[in-house]
């Protein structure tokens, strides 16, 4: 079992390394970490840095075909998949009719088929929508979520080892899509950074999975590859500023607002939300945006904290809130995003961190990634 099988919206609860990590249930927002826990979060963290992560992530995996497929797919998400030679592949979002985001996927053309990849939270709901089209005709959906295993390769080194390990270079291109083999056993690998750094989503039958997992890590080793927990995937992810479904991404906010600009494209035909991200891509911006602070207080703001501004017309009331936060291991300080007023976006501008009726620190916008990597 991978660890993204946890329910959205649960602030970064996670449950890796159970035996020496405990949680603060009170505020249910970031793991306490323990002394002897650290120097594992460390060297996690460096693989993801440094060398190569190996993640297992449960994921929603569905394959679309027929004839229809690529026409109605395309009138349904809010990237062009009409254009997408085979081994090609896009980000794009199910948008609902207000532009805001029901579901983010990445759809990979392997020249067999559409392959979506997408937030497991994400999959039930996706499948079902989905087939609502299967019976008018030449086109199925089949889902392959639990015939199918997810392994994640993040960090600077994991084409070496992949071409090591298949005796083919790859290209780093993002959402580019090829058949290898890893031990005999045929895997789909996709390049898709998932925190800053290059890296790559192998799909591989679910019964192959702990055999082609055993030869990355043997093979990983002189590379520098290891497994990594959710702990350090998370202060990798909020470092480069990539937003999470449930967490700092859904259906509370407009696309746009969760610069996901990249899912979006403004050529392509009609598809449900268009008029709205339309509107706001061409006519002005969103009213809030997904941005980085930099955080002043005792230690870390919990999901919801309240950003109030300073100055301007709006001196004392809330105009944005944190959505997730993290110590940053290359910054040594606390960082977190969080969504704040298009009045309120110059880097620089202060705020008051206020949770509840508490005044808990400050927050510091600045520009994001907070840490700048090959991939980003």
């Amino acid at each position: 079992m991978g660890w993204q099988d946890q329910a959205a919206g649960k602030n970064l609860i996670t449950h890796v390394l159970p035996s020496i990590l405990m949680f603060n249930k009170s505020s249910m927002s970031q793991p306490v970490l323990q002394p002897e826990s650290r120097d594992y979060l460390r060297a996690e963290y460096a693989a993801i840095r440094g060398n190569v992560a190996v993640l297992e992530i449960t994921a929603g995996k569905l394959y679309l075909s027929g004839r229809n497929a690529v026409q109605f797919l395309n009138g349904l998400v809010s990237n062009d998949v009409k254009t997408l030679a085979p081994g090609e592949g896009v980000l794009a979002a199910f948008p609902t009719l207000q532009g805001k985001l029901a579901a983010l996927c990445r759809i990979y053309n392997t020249g067999e088929h559409l392959l979506m990849e997408l937030d497991a939270v994400n999959r039930e709901k996706i499948y079902k929508n989905l087939s609502r089209f299967v019976p008018a005709g030449e086109f199925f959906v089949t889902d392959a979520s639990e015939q199918q295993a997810l392994i994640s390769l993040q960090g600077p080194r994991a084409p070496e080892l992949i071409a090591a390990l298949t005796g083919q270079p790859i290209e780093t291109a993002q959402f580019k899509i090829s058949e290898r083999r890893i031990s005999t056993v045929k895997v789909l690998i996709a390049s898709h950074p998932r925190c800053g750094e290059i890296g790559f989503d192998l799909f591989v039958e679910a019964g192959d999975a702990a055999k082609v997992n055993s030869a990355i890590l043997a093979g990983g080793r002189e590379f520098g590859a290891r497994e990594v927990g959710e702990a350090a995937f998370e202060v990798a992810r909020i470092e480069a500023g990539v937003p999470r479904e449930g967490i700092d991404a859904g259906e509370e906010y407009i696309i746009l607002e969760s610069e996901l600009e990249a899912a979006v494209s403004y050529t392509k035909g009609c598809y449900l939300g268009q008029e709205v991200i339309a509107r706001i891509h061409w006519r002005g911006q969103p009213a809030k945006r997904l941005r980085g602070f930099l955080i002043e207080g005792d230690g870390l703001p919990a999901r919801g904290a309240e950003l109030v501004a300073v100055d301007g017309q709006a001196a004392g009331r809330r105009v944005g809130e944190i959505t997730s936060s993290t110590h940053s291991l290359a910054l040594d300080r606390n960082i977190a995003l969080g969504y704040v007023h298009r009045y309120y976006l110059n880097p620089g501008t202060e705020f008051v961190l206020k949770q509840g009726e508490a005044e808990i620190g400050r927050a510091t916008l600045t520009e994001l990634p907070f840490v700048k990597t090959q991939s980003n």
